[in-house]
């Protein structure tokens, strides 16, 4: 009976999960940058909202501005990026990319003993993503991967920082 009643939970689920449409996703990507991200789904595109950190994994520290502190002016990043979305292998995989505007607020330390004196650096400026997304065969899971840039405008005019990151989608 206990195996009956564990097979009819897990076959409804898989049902129901195979029988929604997928027009949402909550996904964590690691890398370059750390992220949680939440993406709404359209016809053949998708608006892509993440918030996370930057850690400077393809830059040096003093590409851009010295902190004397551990972290090197680690800071919170917000982007919003518009998708196009092309599927392929039924629908199994999706290549996309589109353009986007990123947020950015660091600190940055002088002295890395007197975390009392630091300054806060909020900077600007359009991101562009190009990813590959695959659906395993169980959905509503996916695993990405992508990659693109940020070119800052504000305060540093033309900043540029490449970006590559990988990831799991739950898709709803």
């Amino acid at each position: 009976m206990k195996k009956f009643i564990l097979l009819s939970v897990g076959l409804f689920l898989v049902v129901t999960a195979q029988a929604q449409p997928e027009t949402w996703a909550v996904g964590f990507e690691v890398g370059e940058p750390i992220a949680v991200s939440v993406r709404k789904y359209g016809e053949r595109n998708a608006l892509d909202v993440s918030i996370g950190t930057y850690i400077g994994l393809f830059k040096s520290k003093d590409n851009y501005k010295v902190s004397n502190d551990d972290l090197g002016g680690l800071g919170v990043m917000f982007n919003a990026t518009y998708l196009w979305y092309v599927p392929f292998f039924n629908e199994r995989m999706t290549v996309y990319a589109g353009p986007g505007v990123q947020v950015n607020s660091r600190r940055y330390y002088p002295d890395r003993n007197v975390k009392t004196v630091y300054t806060t650096n909020i900077s600007t400026g359009p991101s562009g993503t190009v990813g590959l997304e695959f659906f395993f065969a169980q959905k509503p899971t996916s695993f990405f991967i992508e990659g693109g840039g940020y070119a800052e405008l504000i305060p540093k005019f033309f900043y540029f920082n490449p970006n590559l990151s990988i990831g799991l989608r739950h898709n709803f």
